[in-house]
């Protein structure tokens, strides 16, 4: 993968892009305590389909916050802007998490930039009266329980610096979520008219399955796949069977 910086909302922002051979352009997008590099594996293989571009979302990797940002939504106008800057006028966008509330955002505020849309273990839909919080009083291996299906195959990668980045990155999104006009699409999502597959971990802790069940339910002609060994973070623990999905998905985008 190539790795470059673009500038938007005067923000310097790591991109990472595979030249693909077909005509789609995806958009991958990582959820809090992730990075680009997570797609990796995704990226490689549907490269055939086109061009393939991650973001690491400022604010949520590394140290630095940028000081531009004060809501949720804003990284709807940051990530078209990395399209702009990249010479992408439409893109398939992949979201977990986090990623995952920023495509929907993007979808209905910016339909004409989304082709289809992939949704992993979402942030942005929720089911009750009030919004469901990422927990930021617990230690990393109590939360390391929620997001992953086998947390031990993933403890010998992680650092005591990733573990600290990992709770920073919890608690900007909160703060960001508190003054975020707008957290719930749960009432807009029979707006979305693009291709979308819905995927998710039977053992997700943060976003639970009824959820991802309730998404595609109410989006015209989703596609619901639930793995029964993953968690929040399927793209990593099953990669296979997502590229699977995402392959089907690819399949049915036209530009």
């Amino acid at each position: 993968m190539k790795r470059m910086k673009v500038k938007v909302l005067g923000i310097p922002v790591s991109v990472y892009e595979i030249e693909g051979e077909g005509p789609l352009t995806a958009l991958f997008l990582h959820g809090v305590g992730g990075t680009a590099r997570m797609w990796a594996y995704q990226m490689r293989y549907l490269k055939k389909y086109g061009r393939m571009i991650s973001v690491d979302i400022p604010g949520f990797v590394g140290d630095k916050w940028p000081a531009e940002i004060t809501s949720l939504s804003q990284y709807v106008e940051v990530m078209t802007g990395v399209l702009d800057a990249r010479g992408v006028d439409k893109a398939v966008w992949i979201g977990n998490s986090l990623g995952g509330r920023i495509s929907i955002e993007a979808t209905l505020t910016a339909p004409e930039r989304v082709a289809g849309l992939a949704l992993l273990c979402t942030a942005g839909v929720f089911l009750g009266p009030d919004r469901e919080r990422i927990p930021t009083d617990i230690t990393k291996d109590e939360f390391d329980q929620a997001v992953f299906y086998q947390p031990e195959r993933f403890a010998a990668v992680q650092t005591e610096e990733s573990k600290r980045q990992n709770l920073e990155g919890r608690r900007r999104y909160e703060d960001l979520a508190d003054v975020t006009e707008r957290m719930n699409f749960r009432d807009s999502l029979c707006e979305i008219r693009v291709p979308t597959h819905v995927i998710w971990g039977r053992h997700d802790g943060v976003t639970k399955v009824p959820v991802g069940e309730y998404i595609a339910a109410h989006v015209e002609g989703a596609e619901l796949l639930i793995l029964e060994e993953a968690a929040h973070v399927p793209q990593v623990e099953q990669p296979q069977l997502v590229t699977a999905e995402l392959e089907k998905l690819f399949q049915t985008v036209t530009v």
